[in-house]
C-alpha cells in the first residue's frame, strides 16, 4: 500500500511548477487545496482564478500499478507548443490510468473563465513517478536484487523515452499562462554532465584477507574480475559475435588492444569532457575484494595521485559504492567515509555499483550525509527510468517527506548501448541525439556514464567524442548550487 499525503501532493505540485517554469516566488505566492475530491491551485490571491486536478487515487494507493488493468492514456496539449516541442512530443502521456479516456482529450482544459481542470491526477502521478512507486510494488527482481526495464509501465507502454513528469511541467505551464497571460516561464537551457565509475584501476587486487579485504577468496568471479578490462570486454563481445567456427586464430584477430594502465585511461576520459568546458565526476570505490568488486584500495599512492591531478582539472571526484553497499547501510557507511578521506571533502555523491538501487536506497544515503545519487536509471536500456531530465529531491515514501540529497537520474550508460542493446554505430548515435534533444526541449540535464576502462578498446575514442560533440551547445550543471536552491 501506498500513502499519498497532503504533504507529497504539495511537493508535487511543487515539482510541476519548476518544471513550468515558475519562480519560487510566485510559487510561494499561491494558496494549494487538498480536498477528497480535488488538488487545487489558486494562482492570484484574492482572484477566482485556480488550476484543479481531478483525483483518481485515493490518499492509499493499495491497486496493483502494474496491474495489466492499468493503462496509459495519450492527451492533448492545451495549446499547439513550439516546433522542437511538437516534434518530440506530439501529446501528453497519462499512465496508470483505469479509465479508456478519448486519446484526444486536453490534458488541461478551461470549464469557465478562470477555471481550469485537468482530468488525470497529475500531483499523485508525479510522487509515484518521481518517487518509484511502481518499485516498491515490484514482484520480482533479477539476479543482482535490481527492478527490470522490461517489468516498467514505462517500457511495457513505450514511453522509457519520454520525460513525461517534465512534459507535465510544459503543460501546467500552458494552463499558467491561460489564467495569467503576462506570466512567461523562466528560460530553459540544456546542461550535461559527465560521469565515469572506476571499477578497477589495474592494480594488482588484493585476493587474500587483509585490513582492507577481510574475507576475500579465490572466487572464479573474483578471478574474473581481476582479468583488466581491455582482456574481458573483448573476449566477451567477441564471443557473442563469433562464427561458431572460427578457431583461436580467427578471435585473436578480432581485437588487438594497447596495454595502457587503467589510471592513463582515467586522464584520457576525463580530457576531452574537461576541454568542451563539460561538468564531469569520478567515483571512486572503496569495497572489499568479491565476486562483483575489484577490490581495490582507493588510499594507495598511485590514486591518491591520481586524484590531485583531477582535482586540479576541477573534476568532481565522488563515490561508487560497491556491490555489498546495497541494502546495507553500515557497510555504505565505511565506503563512503573511506572516499572521503581520499578526495578531501564531506559533500559529495556517486552512484551505486552495477546500479543496485530502490527507494530504500536513498534513505541510506542520507543517513551517510551524501549530497546526491545518480544511479537512477536501467542497466538494459537507457532512457527516463523516473520519468524526468529534471534533478529533484525525492519524496521518500517510506517516511512520507522530501529527502535531504538531490538525485541526478542517469540517462545513458556506455555499457548499456553496447552490450545490453548491442546498438550499431549509426543507431547508438541517433537514440544519443534523441534523448539529448528531449532534455534540450525540457531545459533538463543529460547525464552520460562512460567508464574509463571502455576506452581500452581505442575504437570506442571516436563514438565517445561524438557523443560529447553533441553536448557542445550545453551549459555545466552546477549541482551544488542546485543542492543549495532546488530553483536554480
Amino acid at each position: 500500500m501506498i500513502h499519498i499525503s497532503s504533504a507529497a501532493r504539495h511537493w508535487a505540485v511543487k515539482e510541476l511548477a519548476r518544471r513550468a517554469g515558475v519562480t519560487r516566488t510566485l510559487f510561494q505566492s499561491w494558496k494549494i487545496e487538498v480536498s477528497p475530491g480535488y488538488t487545487t491551485v489558486h494562482l492570484t490571491p484574492g482572484m477566482p482564478k485556480f488550476i484543479a486536478f481531478r483525483h483518481s487515487f485515493s490518499p492509499c494507493v493499495s491497486r496493483d500499478l502494474l496491474s495489466p488493468a492499468s493503462v496509459s492514456l495519450h492527451a492533448q496539449w492545451m495549446h499547439l507548443p513550439g516546433q522542437d516541442i511538437r516534434n518530440l512530443m506530439p501529446d501528453l502521456i497519462v499512465p496508470y490510468y483505469e479509465q479508456r479516456e478519448n486519446g484526444t482529450v486536453p490534458l488541461f482544459r478551461e470549464k469557465s473563465p478562470g477555471q481550469i481542470e485537468c482530468f488525470a491526477d497529475l500531483p499523485a502521478l508525479t510522487v509515484i513517478t518521481l518517487a518509484r512507486a511502481e518499485e516498491v510494488q515490484a514482484r520480482r527482481v533479477d539476479v543482482h536484487g535490481r527492478f527490470c526495464a522490461e517489468d516498467s509501465i514505462a517500457l511495457q507502454s513505450g514511453f522509457l523515452d519520454r520525460p513525461i513528469v517534465d512534459e507535465w511541467g510544459l503543460a501546467f505551464a500552458q494552463a499558467i499562462e491561460q489564467l495569467i497571460p503576462q506570466w512567461q516561464p523562466k528560460t530553459r537551457r540544456l546542461r550535461a554532465k559527465i560521469s565515469h565509475d572506476i571499477d578497477e584501476v589495474g592494480l594488482p587486487p588484493q585476493l587474500w584477507p587483509t585490513s582492507h579485504n577481510q574475507g576475500a577468496g579465490w572466487h572464479p568471479r573474483t578471478l574474473w574480475m581481476a582479468l583488466p578490462f581491455d582482456f574481458r570486454y573483448p573476449i566477451q563481445t567477441t564471443l557473442k559475435k563469433l562464427d561458431p567456427g572460427a578457431g583461436v586464430g580467427e578471435l585473436g584477430k578480432t581485437f588487438s588492444l594497447r596495454q595502457t594502465s587503467c589510471l592513463e585511461l582515467i586522464r584520457r576520459v576525463v580530457e576531452p569532457a574537461v576541454k568542451r568546458g563539460l561538468d564531469t565526476a569520478v567515483y571512486w570505490k572503496a569495497s572489499r575484494l568479491g565476486p562483483y568488486d575489484s577490490g581495490y584500495d582507493p588510499r594507495s599512492t598511485k590514486i591518491r595521485e591520481t586524484v590531485r591531478f583531477l582535482q586540479d582539472l576541477d573534476v568532481e571526484n565522488g563515490v561508487h559504492p560497491g556491490y555489498a553497499t546495497y541494502r546495507c547501510v553500515e557497510v555504505l557507511r565505511r565506503e563512503v567515509d573511506l572516499v572521503r578521506g581520499v578526495v578531501g571533502e564531506d559533500c559529495i555523491g556517486g552512484r551505486q555499483h552495477y546500479l543496485r538501487w530502490c527507494p530504500e536506497t536513498w534513505v541510506d544515503w542520507e543517513k551517510t550525509g551524501l549530497a546526491y545519487d545518480s544511479t537512477l536509471g536501467y542497466s538494459e536500456q537507457v532512457g527516463f527510468r523516473a520519468g524526468t531530465c529534471v534533478p529533484y529531491r525525492p519524496w521518500l515514501l517510506s517516511l512520507d517527506r522530501e529527502a535531504d540529497l538531490l538525485e541526478i537520474p542517469l540517462i545513458v550508460m556506455d555499457v548499456t548501448l553496447l552490450e545490453s542493446m548491442e546498438l550499431e554505430e549509426d543507431e547508438l548515435l541517433r537514440t544519443v541525439q534523441r534523448l539529448i534533444g528531449k532534455c534540450a526541449a525540457i531545459g533538463g540535464v543529460f547525464t552520460l556514464l562512460f567508464h574509463s576502462t571502455t576506452l581500452r578498446n581505442e575504437s570506442l575514442t571516436p563514438l565517445y567524442n561524438k557523443m560529447l560533440d553533441m553536448l557542445d551547445s550545453s551549459s555545466r550543471f552546477d549541482w551544488k548550487s542546485s543542492l543549495r536552491n532546488e530553483w536554480e
